[in-house]
């Protein structure tokens, strides 16, 4: 008999310990899954590549500039704006130089964005801070980085403009054309 409860208690303690395993966070390749932030991203983790999609819309109202970019993560943990350290998409204005004027230009939340995934974000720049300016827009872990210091290129959108014919509409792209407007929702 007292045999026959030590091989039960063994069993009981091998199959916890398969469960256990069964419910980290880590997939078979070593990959974290988890889908909220909450430890400083490191840049071996980071590997962000950004697309713009379509051109920038002047929002209906005429106080912003909605541009919506392709993120694709590469990297080694899932990216979201969930968490004690958020991942947002991020812009800063520049001048025709490069050199940043606005650190803080826009914020964007993220979806969650799993190894080897894409999501498209929209996000909003507001038309005081671009005006005569460019935006550069990449990822951001608040507190802790934007993702150019782990290697990932900005978007570049701009510069925009004042239109110099108020009927032709509020802001023009560097050619003088007009942005479209988007719909109202």
């Amino acid at each position: 008999m007292f045999s026959r409860r030590i091989t039960l208690g063994v069993v009981v303690f091998a199959s916890a310990l398969a469960l256990g395993a069964c419910s980290s966070s880590q997939d078979g390749i070593g990959q974290q899954v988890s889908s909220s932030n909450t430890k400083a991203l490191a840049a071996d983790q980071v590997n962000v590549h950004l697309t713009l999609q379509g051109k920038p819309t002047l929002t209906a109202d005429g106080q912003n500039i909605a541009v919506t970019v392709s993120l694709k993560n590469d990297g080694t943990i899932s990216l979201s704006s969930a968490g004690k350290m958020p991942v947002n998409l991020g812009a800063h204005s520049v001048d025709s130089k490069g050199q940043m004027i606005k650190q803080d230009l826009a914020r964007a939340p993220l979806p969650n964005i799993a190894p080897g995934t894409s999501a498209s974000v929209t996000i909003l720049l507001p038309v005081a801070g671009t005006i005569d300016h460019s935006a550069q827009i990449l990822p951001v872990q608040e507190g802790v980085a934007w993702f150019s210091a782990w290697g990932t290129k900005p978007v570049t959108v701009g510069p925009f403009n004042s239109c110099s014919n108020a009927a032709d509409g509020k802001v023009c792209d560097v050619n003088g054309k007009p942005l479209a407007t988007a719909a109202a929702h």
